[in-house]
């Protein structure tokens, strides 16, 4: 029975873990990712405007827009793979048929807890998705940067500079830069579209961008010159962060190697001895103190890559 438990876990978290991904890293067309990208863009500034809108007599009211424009937030910055309300059915779906499996099995509820898990998951693709995008989209900021300095110096407008990048770029600053074009394009201000695009990206260069952009704008100078300075700076900046990263890659495998290190050693004893780790598994105090040492393994690997992580 226990062996039969331990394989369905196994297999339901690899299946649940290979959908969500396949559904984030599905390859699609880039003008349909765009279309998507912009709808939901215009959904979390409407209800962004909603929650400012909304007064104090209301703020329960206020506080579950706000959540509900956090995930949609959150969810376009991993590329738009599905809706706020579809993502959470999705979790709660994989929460609920882990614990009927496992309740189903075992017969006991505080033993069918930890198949909750599965609904973390989505949860956690979504988040390393949107810190794959914002990566993405730092690494194509400079050259960015770059073709609109070239497109300001022979003689375009800076929508039109905006637009260019649209054009000639990839998703994520190709669609980013797009919808900044297209926002100016429709009568927004320069100073609105700016903030929209500091609010959608997660990204410590764009409020220099945007600063440097809007001082230009109300006190005049070079803004080729200056957006080709800034550009270069943010290159440089890549490239000490990537040198950084490399020192301390042995800090991060370290802390990687140690996490794996308790499973390793409990499936490993689970083979050789399965009667050996009876106790633990079929009586109360046991599961506390396997969930106590796998609570503290998971801390202590967030702790070593906290360490290990220099801001460069």
């Amino acid at each position: 029975m226990h062996y039969a438990l331990f394989a369905l876990y196994i297999v339901t978290g690899l299946l649940a873990l290979e959908g969500v991904s396949a559904l984030l890293r599905g390859r699609r067309d880039p003008a349909r990712v765009r279309k998507r990208l912009h709808a939901i863009a215009q959904r979390v500034a409407q209800l962004e405007a909603k929650e400012k809108d909304e007064s104090i007599l209301r703020r329960g009211t206020s506080l579950r827009v706000s959540g509900l424009a956090g995930l949609e937030r959150l969810l376009y910055r991993a590329g738009g793979p599905m809706s706020a309300k579809r993502f959470v059915t999705l979790s709660a779906a994989l929460a609920v048929a882990g614990f009927l499996v496992a309740f189903a099995l075992t017969h006991h509820v505080a033993r069918s807890v930890p198949a909750l898990l599965p609904g973390l998951l989505p949860w956690l693709a979504v988040r390393r998705t949107a810190a794959a995008r914002t990566r993405e989209f730092e690494g194509q900021l400079p050259e960015g940067l770059e073709l609109m300095t070239r497109c300001l110096r022979t003689g375009h407008a800076l929508g039109a500079a905006f637009q260019m990048v649209g054009d000639e770029f990839p998703d994520p600053i190709g669609t980013e830069f797009g919808l900044v074009a297209e926002e100016i394009r429709l009568g927004l201000g320069i100073r609105e579209a700016l903030d929209n695009l500091t609010g959608r990206v997660e990204n410590p260069d764009l409020p220099y961008f945007s600063t440097a952009v809007l001082i230009q704008r109300q006190t005049g100078g070079n803004l080729a010159e200056l957006l080709d300075k800034l550009g270069t700076l943010l290159r440089e900046r890549i490239q000490f962060h990537g040198r950084v990263r490399a020192l301390t890659a042995q800090g991060r495998m370290a802390a990687i190697f140690l996490a794996l290190w308790l499973p390793f050693i409990v499936g490993l004893t689970w083979v050789v001895s399965p009667e050996y780790l009876q106790p633990l598994i079929e009586t109360d105090w046991g599961n506390g103190v396997l969930a106590g040492a796998f609570g503290v393994d998971v801390l202590a690997y967030y702790i070593s890559l906290r360490i290990s992580d220099v801001q460069a």
